[in-house]
């Protein structure tokens, strides 16, 4: 039976359940780190990130990462902006311990870094309280509607811009991953939710959707494999003060 492409899978990862182990979760982790450094995901989000920090002019900018995965991205932000002189305050969350924990363990060199259990699709901020909200390989876990609610909740936390670094739903991107995660031997959970989260990705008429429920137009980059960032404006992307994010939730601790 051949995948249908014309509509996204509801079908879950198994990344979104309980059927693993704490060792294939780790693993995981590790694969989806070269998948990022390797297929694209970290390029196209520092592509157009790092232009629009550099253009604010401040010495000091704040982000969230949401559903972070092991935060490798964050920790290419920070060491970039370590070389140009900006101080970064960086929070990044996610919703499963052992994944926060993780990130927690790999970002220990880059202090500007606060690494948070919670849930990403209420997150523990008040408005306006970053500058960027950003969200990599998270928005295709959810289906359409609840995706484009998501977009408008990260768009009120954002004084500049909520950025989405996820896939495009193609046929040759679904078979590209399946060769690849077999010829590399990776992981079991990404071997099989690597293929699955193409089949749940976007194609331009479901960023248009999202766009149209969440209420707000979304400028939207095809990137080279088979990527696309879209970048949501906030209304209050003129603001030019820093506020302070109370500590609401309490940061991943080392082990004990």
């Amino acid at each position: 039976m051949f995948p249908n492409f014309s509509m996204r899978s509801v079908e879950p990862e198994l990344m979104d359940g309980v059927d693993y182990t704490p060792e294939e979760l780790v693993a995981s982790l590790s694969d989806i780190r070269l998948v990022n450094r390797f297929l694209g995901g970290r390029r196209t989000l520092l592509r157009h990130l790092l232009p629009m920090i550099e253009q604010l002019g401040r010495k000091r900018v704040r982000l969230l990462d949401l559903g972070t995965g092991s935060g490798d991205l964050p920790v290419a932000i920070v060491e970039w902006a370590r070389k140009r002189k900006i101080e970064i305050d960086f929070v990044v969350i996610d919703l499963n311990r052992r994944v926060a924990r993780e990130a927690h363990l790999l970002s220990a060199e880059h202090p500007e870094i606060s690494t948070v259990q919670a849930d990403a699709r209420r997150p523990p901020f008040p408005p306006r309280s970053f500058d960027f909200v950003l969200a990599s390989l998270f928005l295709h876990h959810f289906e359409t509607p609840e995706a484009a609610r998501l977009i408008a909740s990260f768009a009120d936390i954002a004084r500049v811009a909520v950025v989405i670094n996820d896939l495009r739903r193609h046929p040759i991107a679904y078979y590209s991953i399946k060769a690849l995660t077999w010829m590399f031997r990776a992981s079991r959970m990404v071997r099989y939710d690597a293929a699955l989260s193409v089949q749940r990705g976007f194609t331009d008429h479901d960023v248009d959707e999202i766009s149209r429920l969440a209420g707000m137009p979304l400028q939207v980059f095809r990137h080279f494999p088979y990527r696309f960032l879209a970048i949501a404006s906030s209304v209050d992307s003129s603001a030019s003060s820093l506020q302070t994010v109370p500590s609401l939730i309490q940061p991943v601790q080392e082990p004990g």
